[in-house]
């Protein structure tokens, strides 16, 4: 992917950074700021973050986290830029939204973090890291079934199979949204993984029509999609694999399966909002959550991985399973495109919001 670029190349800051070392931690570098204001996804996963992160921060800084729940952060971003009240310190955003939003993001200076987050910057892939985000997600969405749906014990490995009802019956769940949806529906077309960027719309949408018949429900929250399996109102589905990893890892027997042939995986990334109120006090809870050792224990707990080979391997390895930054995940795993999907369409709309126009109208038929 494409980075931004700066006055120094990103990697350089980096290097430079850690070569700094303590010098550039902590101390005299930070604000007396009591307090910062993180978007938080609430839920498990954000009583896993009070638990693991916020609370030990809290304790170890004299630093209250105070949190937002809002499931998307990048519109609120710009909205309180625009109208000069900046509220939030930290916030999540999509790929494509660090590029979009450019304008209303400040410049995470590297140098400032701790010695060790910076060692955990440095391992990770550059397309996630950019000069005003950082991934601290990697996020997957793959085929997953119910394996006692098919007796025959011959399993949907592939979309063309997922589309195939006649050799894999049963019913089927997509998300209700454009993303991933268009690439599963090239790729059961015959479409190579490598040739899926530019996505061609009108193709997706005429093999979309064709599985339509079948999808008993267009889900819109993660959750959906293992319990449609679970409840054996859907055979097989198109699911983010972070809810599926958390069902098998508290009943081993659960018989969902899924495979990471053709799957996607995609970056959440943090980033400080332009006029944050207590900008270092942000720099120092980011420093907090890439602790390698730290992230990995959220892993375990979430089963949403820190994209950082030094998290991986600093985790328990009964606990990684279905993680998205495993090796062999890595290898098999395509990643979705946020440039293209970021870009102008035709309409002056993005690609995105174009096909998600287009997915809506035929599902409205």
């Amino acid at each position: 992917m494409k980075q931004h670029t700066s006055s120094r190349p990103l990697q350089t800051l980096v290097a430079l950074a850690i070569a700094l070392g303590s010098a550039c931690g902590a101390g005299a570098a930070w604000s007396q700021s009591k307090e910062v204001v993180t978007q938080d996804p609430g839920g498990t996963y954000g009583e896993n973050l009070r638990r693991l992160v916020y609370d030990p921060f809290t304790k170890e800084t004299g630093i209250k986290v105070l949190t937002v729940q809002e499931a998307r952060g990048g519109p609120r971003v710009k909205a309180q830029v625009e109208a000069k009240r900046t509220e939030w310190d930290l916030s999540f955003i999509f790929d494509q939204e660090v590029r979009q939003l450019d304008p209303y993001l400040a410049e995470i200076d590297y140098r400032k973090l701790s010695p060790e987050a910076q060692k955990t910057v440095a391992s990770l892939p550059k397309e996630a890291v950019r000069p005003k985000g950082v991934a601290l997600q990697v996020i997957g969405v793959a085929l997953v079934y119910n394996k006692e749906a098919f007796p025959s014990k011959k399993y949907p490995k592939t979309w063309a199979d997922f589309w195939n009802v006649k050799d894999f019956p049963g019913k089927r769940c997509l998300p209700q949204w454009s993303r991933f949806v268009f690439e599963s529906a090239l790729l059961a077309d015959g479409v190579p993984a490598d040739k899926l960027y530019p996505i061609d719309f009108d193709r997706a949408l005429r093999k979309i029509a064709e599985i339509k018949p079948h999808v008993v429900k267009w889900w819109l929250t993660n959750s959906q999609a293992p319990q449609l399996l679970l409840d054996g109102e859907a055979s097989a589905c198109l699911s983010y694999t972070g809810p599926v990893a958390r069902l098998k890892k508290e009943d081993a027997n659960a018989p969902l399966e899924l495979t990471w042939d053709q799957a996607f995986t995609y970056y959440d990334f943090f980033s400080i909002p332009k006029d944050a109120p207590h900008h270092d006090a942000a720099l120092k809870l980011l420093s907090y959550r890439l602790d390698a050792a730290r992230a990995a224990r959220v892993a375990e707990a979430t089963s949403v991985a820190l994209p950082s080979p030094r998290v991986y391997e600093a985790a328990d390895p009964k606990l990684r399973d279905y993680w998205t930054n495993a090796p062999e995940v890595e290898k098999k795993a395509i990643k979705w495109n946020a440039d293209f999907w970021g870009a102008k369409a035709p309409d002056g709309t993005t690609n995105e919001e174009y096909a998600q126009q287009k997915l809506n109208q035929l599902l409205a038929r």
